[in-house]
């Protein structure tokens, strides 16, 4: 994600949360271990996409992408 815009700190996601269905805005940001998110998680799909989840849901069931 940062790749392609190398001059950010900050890259936001708006989308709709997979579960409730509820918008959901996630904040990524760049740390030494990898990337920092505020706001929910992002899952990849098997085409290689990503779909979000919401911080509550997420929160219910990390495990479940």
């Amino acid at each position: 994600m940062f790749d392609s815009s190398p001059d950010q700190s900050t890259i936001v996601i708006e989308d709709i949360c997979s579960n409730c269905k509820k918008d959901v805005s996630i904040q990524i940001t760049p740390t030494s271990g990898g990337f920092g998110l505020l706001g929910g998680a992002l899952f990849e799909n098997a085409a290689g996409g990503y779909y979000a989840r919401c911080a509550v849901c997420y929160g219910h069931n990390p495990k479940e992408g």
